[in-house]
């Protein structure tokens, strides 16, 4: 098969659902709810219809999964400060110890294949409220675990749980967000997933100085239990405008389980995101953004105490506020991802007389890629030039630029691959997170080794021309292909 029929099959050109069947009533609702019938999902006439809820009530629902998924890399990254007490605690090196952060990154990579089957068949509100119930309880556990293999059995179970949230992002948009809202809304949880990672160590750093270990465990757990109760006032997204739901009896009805006679359970349905890998835009996507992840975050986070530490003699609060730098950079990034790719995707529509071509928003990511490369370059080459005991801030600056970049690329190349398939929206954030995770997850291995073999300025500069010839290239490919479709 031709990538030009692959590309086809992605809609380069996002088709836009026909309004013109629709009854008289429902154009009626329409117009005095959304103000227009020129809408991508089209809402039904029915007010439970996730779609046509109060946008402070979608709002709230998407605030919470990217409060979730800050959560889950909040945790996971978290034990950084950690690390050097907990390994004279259970009588293993530090590598070993670190293994505590790599697990959990694993877990919530693959477990989400798990999940969204589920949650999309009987409902997402108690499969994302016990999740964070759970957590809440196992961190309560690893406050209390006296040996290294039952806080890896708390680490590994909160994975699990924690990756009901991390599967709902994308989904959760799908059902609640229009196509023009999308770049914005998926930068939330995007944003969230980003700045855990550095939020984690920044905040966990003051506690492990003043409080100690066991206090890092139990902050954990005041999170999950802020979110278990937010949750319970948190309504159903799962919606099917074809077929209504069903809601079970019993003790299932109880539970606030649903089943959907439209989304019959399937054994099939836990293969579904690998499927997405068939799609060339989606796989593009995918690419790029485990690319940038992994070298414009997970190095600079799970490198930062062990190139800083030694390197400027710092102790774990002095350690923690060198993460600022990559939480002002995300932030900054997002500010420059989501809304400004869904007002370029706005102008370039009107510019093409109202076609929505997906690949236009593909010009926003370039902007990220270049602030990647520009911020590693300066982040390994200051780190080669520092002088041992004598702090600087160049370093952190090129980490604050790399994150902005990372962030600018992860919320764009989502919201087209979510373009690409908008009707397997869940399937697609469920690839992407589950190839980012994983490949995140395998860069600890050898990121020591390349830092010793290149220095920082060598190892920065191999990490740019991976970015350059796994995301930046591949990406200008898959816009070139798909703007030619349209033509």
């Amino acid at each position: 098969m031709s990538i030009e029929s692959d590309i086809e099959k992605g809609h380069e050109i996002e088709q836009v659902e026909d309004a013109s069947h629709i009854t008289s009533k429902h154009y009626a609702y329409l117009m005095e709810r959304h103000g227009s019938v020129q809408l991508d999902p089209l809402p039904s006439s029915d007010p439970k219809d996730p779609l046509n809820w109060p946008t402070w009530k979608k709002n709230y629902e998407i605030m919470l999964i990217a409060v979730g998924a800050f959560s889950s890399t909040f945790m996971a990254a978290g034990l950084t400060p950690a690390f050097e007490t907990m390994a004279e605690e259970y009588g293993v090196d530090l590598p070993t110890a670190a293994y505590f952060t790599s697990a959990q990154i694993a877990v919530f990579g693959v477990l989400p294949l798990f999940w969204v089957p589920l949650m999309n068949t009987f409902g997402r509100k108690f499969f994302l409220t016990f999740g964070a119930l759970a957590c809440c309880v196992l961190n309560v556990g690893g406050g209390f675990a006296t040996t290294y293999g039952q806080q890896m059995a708390t680490r590994v179970l909160v994975g699990v749980f924690v990756s009901t949230v991390t599967a709902a992002g994308s989904s959760v948009v799908g059902d609640l967000a229009f196509s023009h809202e999308r770049g914005e809304k998926n930068g939330w949880w995007s944003l969230g997933f980003v700045i855990g990672t550095p939020g984690g160590p920044f905040i966990t750093g003051f506690i492990q100085q003043h409080a100690g270990t066991k206090w890092i465990f139990f902050t954990f757990a005041i999170m999950n239990f802020v979110q278990f109760v937010l949750w319970i006032f948190a309504s159903e997204t799962v919606y099917t405008r074809a077929v209504p739901d069903v809601v079970s009896n019993g003790v299932l009805k109880a539970m606030g389980i649903r089943r959907s006679i439209a989304r019959p359970f399937s054994w099939k349905m836990f293969f579904g995101p690998l499927k997405q890998a068939a799609n060339f835009n989606i796989s593009i996507a995918v690419i790029a953004a485990s690319v940038t992840f992994c070298y414009a975050n997970i190095v600079l986070v799970v490198e930062m105490p062990q190139v800083m530490v030694p390197l400027f003699h710092l102790n774990a609060q002095q350690m923690s506020l060198q993460y600022i730098s990559i939480i002002i950079g995300s932030i900054i990034g997002e500010i420059l991802a989501g809304p400004l790719s869904d007002w370029w995707m706005k102008k370039s529509t009107a510019k093409r007389n109202g076609q929505r071509v997906i690949v236009d928003r593909l010009w926003v990511c370039y902007n990220g890629y270049i602030l990647v490369i520009v911020g590693l370059i300066v982040w390994g080459i200051y780190l080669f030039k520092a002088t041992p005991g004598h702090w600087s801030i160049k370093p952190l600056i090129g980490a604050a630029i790399a994150a902005a970049g990372n962030n600018i690329v992860a919320t764009v190349i989502t919201t087209f691959a979510i373009d690409s398939a908008p009707r397997k929206a869940g399937d697609v954030g469920l690839y992407i997170n589950f190839v980012r995770s994983i490949y995140g997850f395998i860069g600890p291995f050898y990121f020591p080794h390349m830092f010793e073999n290149l220095n920082f300025a060598g190892s920065a500069g191999l990490m740019c021309g991976l970015v350059v010839l796994f995301a930046w290239a591949p990406t200008a490919f898959a816009h070139i292909v798909g703007v030619r479709r349209v033509k």
